[in-house]
């Protein structure tokens, strides 16, 4: 519902922009980080001298300390059946591999961010680049996901984040992983905990994209 505060923070803050070299920028944003922001390239855009302002920063605190540590979607954990990840798999990557035999992150980028997976099969071996496409092809229904507060949810289209390392346990697949969103940009609850710390929007907005000014 229409609150006070949003009202007030709508009105201090109308006719500002966020800009960088004089262009009005793309302030992209996702849910929670697992302490670190990534950069464009995860998307496949190369950087350039026009976004290096979504180039991935730590999400930390002046002690070292992540905002973001005692949030749910911080830290998460699914574990897989083999058979059901290898159709998932072939289901939203549209190709047929086969029984599933390995999987492997194969390039990370900034934060650890998982940039191509290297999917074995044993009638193909795939590749599958970006973090939404990577995102794509783990997700899906039929495993259940466990938030490190023990929180138990169903999995979905997408992985919760490309932020993970993946390991075959027996017959089944062990996925940790951290945050929950795309991870470029502003992280909506790490704003949210920078600001409860004493941050200004101003202070948060040059945090999360270096190099802006609002104007």
């Amino acid at each position: 519902k229409e609150q006070e505060t949003t009202t007030k923070a709508v009105k201090e803050t109308g006719g500002k922009k966020l800009w960088y070299q004089n262009q009005v920028v793309k302030t992209y944003y996702y849910s929670t980080s697992g302490g670190h922001s990534t950069s464009i390239e995860a998307w496949g855009t190369k950087l350039t001298d026009h976004n290096t302002y979504l180039k991935g920063v730590p999400i930390c605190d002046e002690q070292g300390n992540d905002y973001e540590r005692q949030l749910p979607w911080y830290r998460w954990e699914a574990k897989v059946p083999q058979e059901l990840l290898g159709n998932l798999i072939e289901l939203n990557a549209g190709k047929e591999i086969g029984n599933l035999v390995n999987i492997e992150v194969t390039k990370q980028g900034v934060g650890g961010i998982a940039l191509e997976l290297k999917v074995t099969g044993s009638l193909k071996t795939i590749t599958i680049a970006t973090e939404n496409k990577i995102r794509k092809a783990l997700g899906g229904r039929g495993y259940e996901i466990t938030k490190q507060d023990g929180v138990v949810v169903k999995s979905s289209n997408l992985l919760p984040s490309a932020f993970f390392t993946i390991e075959k346990n027996g017959e089944s697949y062990i996925i940790k992983g951290r945050g929950y969103g795309h991870g470029i940009g502003m992280s909506q609850n790490g704003a949210n905990e920078m600001a409860k710390s004493g941050k200004t929007y101003e202070e948060i907005l040059d945090y999360f994209y270096p190099g802006t000014q609002v104007q």
